[in-house]
């Protein structure tokens, strides 16, 4: 019998140890915050299976006796969890009067979720089932073959997964047919026809369609024969891909069967919204449907991509779908198959129609096709479909379009206007620059109504009505989503962060602005100027040189940019950057809040309010830009479907290189889309078949999750805090690495190449207030330094609950020059460090702490005996006072004592986060100001 190991209380994953376990739970955002939920709600425990958060069980065991590694033979039956039973319901008071709600409810270390279930029977049990993992177990033990059937053993599957990942056909074969894979592999595949074979064999998803499209022009041939096109349309039944989502055991853990109403307090006054079962569209949805239902919100996503680079026009225009009941950051990774190719929509140029009526006709082929793909959705939506759940069990399913993704001018497409016009609402094209008191949607029956009357006027030669016009309707008279249940088109369009706000409002207007009254080389210099910091993007060379700018860049540029204008602006241009600035980042947050939304709201008004500057300064005329209107249906987007983060068009741009780039280079480039789709189905048969193994032999993440990495260290854990969270004095948790990579050096090094001046003044400081009895130190003594460290950022309910979030903080030595390898200045970062420990209370304001730049991190010779942790040399700046009332930054400056700078040894575990400054300048940046050398130059930051 092998030994008993624990478990992790909220996840259940094994664990070697005790110390193992409280190192997970602390470095894991998920079991952190359930922690924490546990620590402010002892005695509630949450019973629902269909939630995403982990059960939380009464008390807080250590450890979980796991005896699931005894040497016993047992025969393997998965596990089926029980059919879940109804949850007590809070009682939630009316929101008709809202009211303030108390500082502490935002306070974002808090991760407390107060739940009001959904009123009535939803998601009912109606019988037993089988998944289709589970099936394929069974037909493998009834014919006897291995579970790496069609392929030998274990080394054989994991070589087809990577050649058919990662080879192409010509190079696999040339790979099987070298001397010593024949000899030594002993493959039972030799080709590559006999390799696909097998592949082939492999279970596979949702079969592909084929349809012929006849496009009748109005153009005649030579012959007086009216021209034609034919046109190739693959897809898949979007019913059968809901099933397989909705059944894949993979996703058990990440899947919701239910809505809900989040609140961050008992009292129901600051709401939670951020997966789409938190949002007002699924309980709205769910009262509509028969008692007992599930709702399978369908998000919809397509974007046209190209195919080739360089040279060639091919192009393709995907269609992706996914359901809103899996957790977004699931349906996010693209490893984990939780959104699926649907189809592929034709494109032509369509000469078959004069070139003034192409245009119109190309929309019209759109819907068509899109009509084709989701036509399975209709019936489906509006009675539902007897699933086989990832948990088990068979409910009755509504699949129902919730939300589209796209960029804006495919949004129009979509709802047939125009592009001057807003795809969401009625407002007038002249008026779309101006702040909406109250807004007009548009009406899905009333457009269909337009448009069918409208194709009677076309026919009978009538004049188009007025209401047509005014609305900028396209004449699209069969849209596909005339006859989709339930849907309204127009509120399904989700916030586009990426095209909208990085790419639109940030890059294309308000960069150029601030360029325009700056001077494009006043604002190339302040970005040369910046000085490095860990985490941050340096535009040595300014921004007027980057070539292909990304998203990425955008949001590097965003981080800093308030302090790149600060000063070369008035605090009027300076309250409209960071208004836009501030609804950026509002936007972006994973979770939102009553709170944050109000601010959301609260950031696009003060722009509003104070946008006329531009037109005073001659900067702009108007602000009749679509994307801006667009921004301000994002607070009614996010209550009705969730968080923007989980409809951001960067996912399907990341889809379209597996989806579309990959698997067109895996073709002859010839009749390229039935090559593509074939692909696409192996491809798909190998992640089934991965997810299958992975379902067949859930093995503990332990060798996946190293705590101890190769170059750096996690501190010992300390007993995890009980109690309340307020008031309690907490370190933050660092990581060195292993060993000090620089050895014995001396005194002198540390003053001449850290710019640790004082070092051995404050070094005795040091000793004389912590060590008992220690020697005096002198120049001779020696010691062992860190290049940096890395300290873990406390839990944040608005940001990402699934990454580990850390800061580096660099203390890096200079080299000279060395053959190509250029010379490496000194640098040390600067972080937020605990003042006084003795006074510090763990919060989530800036009380308590002071800016500090970081020179040496060091170990404590031994001759002076033990600390707990490792040391660190700082120079101080000055207090952090009231925040400046435009920019919302703090200003300080170095901090000096008897005309030197204040310099403190300090213990590590006082270092909060890393912190970057910015030098304030005037309408000019001083030019001999360097990246290397402006945190010694400069007398004032932000």
């Amino acid at each position: 019998m092998s030994q008993v190991k624990p478990r992790c209380l909220y996840c259940h994953k094994s664990y070697p140890d005790q110390a193992a376990i409280s190192r997970h739970v602390s470095h894991t955002p998920t079991c952190f915050a359930a922690w924490q939920h546990h620590l402010q709600n002892p005695t509630t425990t949450a019973q629902s299976q269909q939630r995403h958060i982990p059960p939380f069980q009464v008390g807080l065991p250590s450890i979980i006796e796991d005896n699931s590694d005894s040497d016993a033979d047992i025969d393997y039956h998965p596990h089926r969890e029980p059919s879940p039973s109804p949850e007590v319901h809070l009682d939630i008071p009316d929101h008709s009067d809202w009211t303030s709600p108390v500082d502490d409810v935002h306070d974002p270390r808090k991760s407390a979720r107060f739940i009001e279930e959904y009123p009535g029977l939803v998601a009912e049990v109606l019988e037993a089932g089988s998944t289709k993992f589970e099936q394929w177990h069974e037909r493998q033990r009834i014919a006897g073959q291995s579970e790496w059937a069609p392929f030998a053993d274990l080394e054989e599957w994991e070589l087809a997964q990577w050649l058919i990942k990662n080879v192409g056909q010509k190079s696999i074969n040339e790979y099987l047919k070298l001397p010593i894979i024949q000899r030594r592999a002993k493959l039972s595949f030799h080709n590559t026809y006999t390799f696909l074979k097998k592949i082939d064999q492999l279970p596979i998803g949702t079969d592909w369609i084929c349809d012929i499209v006849d496009v009748i022009g109005d153009r005649v041939d030579e012959n007086g024969e009216v021209v034609q096109e034919h046109l190739e349309l693959w897809h898949r039944d979007p019913v059968e891909c809901v099933k397989e989502l909705f059944g894949n055991p993979g996703l058990k853990d990440h899947i919701a069967y239910k809505p809900e109403r989040v609140y961050t307090d008992k009292e129901g006054t600051n709401r939670i919204i951020d997966e789409a079962w938190t949002a007002d569209w699924w309980w709205e949805t769910q009262g509509k449907l028969p008692e007992g239902a599930v709702v399978a919100p369908v998000i919809i996503a397509s974007d046209k991509t190209t195919l080739t680079q360089f040279q060639g026009n091919k192009v393709a225009w995907p269609v992706y779908m996914t359901l809103g009941n899996i957790a977004k950051h699931k349906r996010r990774q693209v490893s984990s198959n939780a959104t699926v190719l649907i189809g592929y929509i034709p494109v032509s140029k369509l000469e078959c129609f004069e070139a003034s009526s192409r245009s119109l006709e190309g929309y019209r082929l759109f819907h068509h096709c899109m009509e084709v793909i989701l036509k399975p959705l209709q019936e489906a939506g509006r009675r539902g479909e007897k699933m086989t759940c990832a948990d088990g069990w068979i409910r009755r399913v509504f699949p129902i379009l919730a939300a589209y993704i796209a960029d804006f001018p495919e949004q129009c497409l979509v709802a047939c206007c125009k592009e001057n016009r807003c795809p969401r609402c009625e407002i007038a094209a002249s008026d779309r620059g101006d702040w909406l008191l109250h807004t007009i949607w548009r009406d899905p029956d009333e457009t269909l109504r337009l448009l069918e009357k409208e194709k009677k006027s076309q026919l009978r030669g009538y004049k188009t009505s007025e209401r047509f016009e005014e609305l900028g309707l396209r004449s699209v008279f069969e849209p596909f989503w005339k006859s989709l249940p339930h849907a309204n088109i127009f509120s399904s369009f989700t916030p586009d962060i990426l095209h909208q706000l990085h790419k639109g409002i940030f890059k294309d207007h308000l960069v150029k602005w601030c360029t325009d009254i700056i001077g494009s080389a006043e604002v190339d210099a302040r970005f040369c100027a910046m000085n490095h910091h860990a985490g941050l993007r340096h535009f040595k060379k300014g921004i007027s040189f980057v070539s292909q700018w990304t998203g990425t860049e955008h949001k590097e540029m965003e981080k800093i940019f308030v302090g790149i204008v600060s000063g070369a602006v008035n605090d009027r241009v300076l309250t409209v950057v960071r208004a836009l600035l501030d609804f950026i980042y509002y936007a972006r947050l994973e979770t939102q809040t009553t709170y944050t939304l109000d601010r959301l709201s609260h950031s696009l008004k003060l722009f509003h309010e104070h946008k006329h500057v531009l037109v005073d300064l001659g900067i702009r005329e108007h602000f009749n830009i679509p994307k801006l209107h667009n921004i301000q249906h994002y607070v009614d987007a996010i209550l009705a479907l969730g968080s923007a983060d989980g409809y951001n068009t960067e996912s399907p741009e990341r889809l379209h290189i597996d989806f579309a780039k990959n698997a067109y280079r895996a073709s002859n480039k010839r009749d390229y889309k039935e090559q593509m789709t074939l692909w696409l189905q192996r491809q798909e048969a190998v992640a089934l078949r991965t997810s299958y193994l992975a379902w067949l032999h859930p093995t503990s993440d332990v060798e996946h999750n190293s705590y101890e990495e190769d170059e750096e260290n996690p501190t010992e854990e300390p007993d995890l805090p009980r109690g309340n969270l307020e008031n309690i004095r907490i370190r933050p948790q660092y990581r060195l690495a292993l060993t000090a990579p620089f050895r014995d050096m001396a005194v002198m090094q540390l003053v001449n190449e850290y710019g640790a001046v004082d070092f051995l003044l404050r070094f005795n400081d040091f000793l004389q207030r912590h060590v008992r009895r220690a020697p005096k130190p002198s120049m001779y003594d020696r010691f062992d330094i860190y290049k940096q460290i890395s300290v873990d950022l406390p839990f944040n309910r608005y940001l990402n609950q699934t990454e580990n979030r850390t800061h580096r903080i660099r203390t890096i030595r200079p080299r000279p020059a060395t053959g190509r390898h250029p010379a490496i200045h000194a640098h040390s970062d600067t972080a937020l460090v605990i003042e006084d420990p003795e006074k510090y209370v763990y919060s989530w304001t800036m009380q308590g702490l002071r800016v500090a730049q970081v020179r040496v991190i060091f170990d404590l010779p031994r001759q002076f005996g033990e600390t707990r942790h490792p040391l660190a040399y700082v120079e101080w700046f000055t207090p952090l006072g009231t925040p400046d009332k435009t920019t919302g930054m703090y200003l300080i400056k170095r901090s000096t004592r008897a005309r030197s700078r204040n310099a403190e040894v300090i213990s590590v575990d006082r270092i909060v986060r890393g912190c970057h400054l910015m030098a304030k300048c005037g309408r000019t940046i001083d030019r001999g100001w360097s990246t290397e050398e402006v945190l010694e130059e400069a007398t004032s930051f932000w």
